[in-house]
Order: structure tokens, then C-alpha cells, then sequence
């Protein structure tokens, strides 16, 4: 047993002894993987580490998830060595070796799940965070409140408590497979300026035709605004100008009776039918089909 850490009652994962503050839950284990049916969770937790608090392990008995929410550490994973602050989310498997430790002067608070996921059963996904992988999130609000909702329907009991924490899971490790790589948390650079220019992107998008026209708004040129989103964001400026646009217009297409035309305006676009055909790129059908079966939300024939 690695030092730092307490086995109890037979439960799959060693419960922290260099942590304060912690909350825990734990689920029925079962020596075998799921079948396909989404990751089974065995324990989950919430751990304020302490200064000494260092775990190495060469194997492990499940996959396991962390996410540092708060403070400092370091991780060496598969061989490889990682600094680590709020938003890194990684993840290690049966045969992943790793050390995780806890910096002296500003410990960590972080998050875990520990679950069997058969992924030749048709389980885990290329989409999700992988055993062995490592990200940066800017989401740290959103994965610590589905963390919270985890460890709470975890503390439950029952055939929907069970489904509960499973789907929880599968979003975490969504949300962990769309994170970006791990450089972009490295220093704070561009980090004010990335979202000062998403305050002005949320707040004018309607008023914003081109990446020029966005680099005049925030006093940016446009290399250097698209750098900020190659760094801190999964889309180009225009797929995210586009996105806002495109839903704005199918929220007005459901709740007033304007035209297309005018609403095509109101979102920033002047050529109705290069909005229309955008529109159908994005959800599949015209406005016009959007908006008369807004619930099927079917490609009309």
C-alpha cells in the first residue's frame, strides 16, 4: 500500500490520509468490468491535500479521474512530468504509472472518480478522456458542480441513483475529452485578453461581420485574436461568431412570427439566403422548416 493512503472495509480505492476537508462517497464493488453500458462508479470524492500529500502507484485496480479545482501540484504520468493548477483534468488506468503530488505553499484541492468502464464492450469513446491523458479545462465552475452532483447521487442508494452517477460520469469524461491540451494553462498569457474579447464577442456578436471588424472592436489585430483562440478554445472566431449568430436566430424563430429576412438581419447577416443555407448547415433544415416543427427538428423532404 502506497504511504499516505488507507485502505478501508475492501473498497477499491485507498482513502487519503494527507487531505482535510474531504467528502467521499462509495458504491458496491464488483471485481469485474461494466458491458457496455456506460461506466459503473465505485468511489468519488472531494480532497483538500495537504502539503506532504504525495501518492505514487505502478498499477491500479480501475480507472481513475482527477481534477485540480484549486492550488498547485505536480504529475508525473506514463513517464512524463506535468505542473498542474486549477482546470488540469487527467486521467490513469490499471497499468498507468504515476506520481501526484501536492505543492508545499499553495496544496491542492481536487476532485476523483474511480470506475470501470469496459471499453471493448463498447464502452468509453475516443471523444472522452482517456486513460492516460491529460487536459486543461477553462470549465473549472461547470466540473466542480458536476463533481458535486456526482459525490451527492453517489451518497444515495438505488437503481436510479446508479444510472444518475453514471451519466454524471460519462459528462465528465465528455467535458474532459474536450478540454484542451495541457499547454494552454502554461502562465497567464493571453488569458485577459482571450476573455475580454469573448465579453465583446457574447455582448456584440449580431454588430460583428468579419475577424477585421472584431480586431477594431477590441484593439486587437487578427493573428493575434485568432492565436488567443488556438490557445484557449476549441473553434476558429468565425465558428464561434457563427454559433452565436445561428442560435440567436433559431431562439427569435421560435418566439416571434418576424421573417426569416428580418431576423437574418437582426443576427448580423444582410443576404437572407446565405443565412438560410449557414441555418441549414448548422441544424439541418431551413429556417423557415425550424420554425414550423421546432420538436421534430427533422430535415423537412
Amino acid at each position: 500500500m502506497t504511504e499516505g493512503r488507507l485502505q478501508l472495509h475492501g473498497q477499491v480505492i485507498p482513502i487519503a490520509t494527507a487531505v482535510t476537508d474531504a467528502a467521499y462517497c462509495f458504491k458496491k464493488y464488483e471485481n469485474k468490468q461494466s458491458t457496455g453500458e456506460g461506466p459503473k462508479l465505485l468511489c468519488a470524492g472531494r480532497e483538500k491535500c495537504k502539503p506532504n500529500y504525495h501518492v505514487a502507484r505502478s498499477d491500479f485496480s480501475c480507472n481513475l479521474i482527477e481534477f485540480v479545482c484549486m492550488g498547485r501540484g505536480r504529475l508525473n504520468l506514463l513517464g512524463e512530468s506535468h505542473a498542474l493548477t486549477a482546470g488540469h483534468i487527467f486521467s490513469y488506468g490499471m497499468t498507468s504509472a504515476h506520481d501526484l503530488w501536492s505543492d508545499a505553499d499553495e496544496p491542492m484541492t481536487k476532485y476523483f472518480a474511480a470506475y470501470l468502464w469496459d471499453s471493448e464492450a463498447g464502452g468509453s469513446s475516443e471523444n472522452t478522456l482517456l486513460p492516460g491523458m491529460i487536459r486543461w479545462s477553462r470549465d473549472i465552475a461547470v466540473l466542480r458542480t458536476l463533481f458535486d452532483e456526482l459525490i451527492k447521487e453517489g451518497q444515495q442508494s438505488g437503481k436510479m441513483h446508479e444510472e444518475i452517477t453514471a451519466r454524471y460520469l460519462e459528462l465528465i469524461l465528455l467535458k474532459g475529452g474536450e478540454a484542451l491540451l495541457p499547454e494552454a494553462a502554461r502562465g497567464n498569457g493571453g488569458s485577459d485578453s482571450f476573455d475580454r474579447v469573448m465579453g465583446l464577442i457574447d455582448g456584440s456578436f449580431s454588430e460583428i461581420d468579419s475577424l477585421e471588424e472584431l480586431g477594431k472592436l477590441c484593439g486587437l489585430q487578427p493573428n493575434y485574436i485568432c492565436r488567443l483562440f488556438r490557445k484557449f478554445s476549441q473553434e476558429t472566431p468565425n465558428q464561434c461568431l457563427t454559433r452565436l449568430k445561428l442560435n440567436r436566430a433559431a431562439e427569435l424563430l421560435l418566439a416571434h412570427s418576424t421573417s426569416v429576412s428580418e431576423i437574418a438581419r437582426q443576427v448580423g447577416y444582410a443576404d437572407p439566403f446565405y443565412f438560410s443555407r449557414v441555418f441549414k448547415q448548422r441544424f439541418g433544415c431551413s429556417p423557415k422548416d425550424f420554425r414550423e416543427s421546432p420538436i421534430q427538428g427533422k430535415k423537412s423532404s
